[in-house]
């Protein structure tokens, strides 16, 4: 996996001249069709995407573009985008894997609980063990960007959520079948969809809560319909995924592969990580404003870490059958520790 230190970063672009390549009067132009569920209010379509658009333009000297489509404007549903990069549909999607949880067996396991301290941290353990244990889920795809979550919390309509007795038969919202199971081991009814359907379904009462990181409260508008904010229980967190379909990558020109290589990796995952942690504090210190916002005891949170512990074990174990290593990857992880 190419990881080249870039020159910029989130929120300072900036390339210098040298940066620029020289292009030949042959060369066609190439435009990428770029994909998301997210709107274009969304934090991230902001900062990184957006910024990133214009700097591939910029090092290609408008040989390479990129043609951004939020909202689903290119038809289907958030569950289907990274099916319809491999397609063809799309050229490039930012996404979940979660989403399809099924195709990424290896991946999933990193939602579980006590995998990192913040987006950030994530961020680094996603890229270091890529390509000892991901690479081959996404053979279809050149992995632009790929970054964790911020911390998630569970937001609740009506009732308060502070012991895990609490949790017992709630309807809480998930992203995925991973963080699904956690919900289950807790005691919870998971409910499975997508973050542009939580807040009718909150508001109408088709789910009692939903788990998810904070700074979705305020990219859609979450905390006006919840009432209770638990803000520090052990849960797991989503990786976010920016792809190419990896044909339409190996069609392009060796010095326009270069221009997506070279404004992609980690360092720009890490600023889509940088930008959820920053909104995570901007989201927490609106809930303190608006909405309760409760902290487990730490007894209680010695509780659900106990649960998580074994569910960590069972599902390392589970993806060990289908012949990939999955307890390796909860061992480098030290969720059994």
């Amino acid at each position: 996996m190419h990881t080249t230190r870039r020159t910029f970063v989130t929120g300072s672009l900036a390339a210098t001249a040298t940066s620029t390549l020289p292009w030949g009067p042959a060369l066609a132009a190439e435009e990428l069709k770029l994909a998301s569920f997210v709107p274009p209010s969304h934090s991230i379509w902001v900062d990184p995407l957006t910024p990133w658009t214009k700097e591939v333009a910029k090092r290609s000297n408008g040989q390479l573009t990129v043609r951004m489509f939020p909202s689903m404007q290119l038809g289907g549903k958030p569950p289907e985008l990274y099916r319809q990069m491999v397609q063809g549909i799309a050229d490039v999607v930012f996404t979940l894997p979660g989403y399809t949880a099924g195709d990424f067996p290896m991946m999933s396991l990193t939602e579980l609980p006590g995998t990192a301290s913040s987006a950030e941290d994530g961020t680094r353990k996603l890229w270091a063990n890529f390509d000892k244990f991901f690479a081959q889920e996404f053979k279809d795809a050149k992995v632009l960007m790929l970054w964790n979550s911020d911390t998630a919390g569970i937001m609740s309509r009506a009732k308060p959520i502070r012991t895990l007795e609490d949790m017992k038969g709630m309807r809480i919202r998930t992203p995925s079948r991973a963080q699904s199971a956690q919900l289950t081991a807790l005691g919870a009814t998971p409910v499975d969809m997508p973050v542009t359907q939580i807040y009718n379904a909150l508001e109408r009462g088709v789910i009692d809560a939903t788990m998810i990181p904070l700074s979705a409260m305020l990219d859609f508008k979450l905390l006006e319909v919840v009432k209770y904010l638990t803000v520090d229980a052990p849960l797991g967190r989503s990786p976010f995924l920016v792809s190419m379909n990896r044909k339409r990558y190996e069609g392009l020109a060796p010095d326009l592969k270069k221009v997506i290589d070279d404004t992609t990796g980690l360092e720009m995952s890490l600023g889509g990580a940088r930008s959820y942690d920053k909104k995570n504090g901007e989201a927490h210190e609106a809930g303190k404003k608006q909405r309760e916002i409760i902290s487990l005891a730490p007894a209680e949170r010695t509780r659900w870490l106990g649960i998580f512990k074994t569910l960590a074990k069972q599902q390392g174990e589970e993806v060990d059958k289908k012949g990939l290593p999955g307890t390796a990857l909860i061992n480098a992880y030290g969720l059994l520790s």
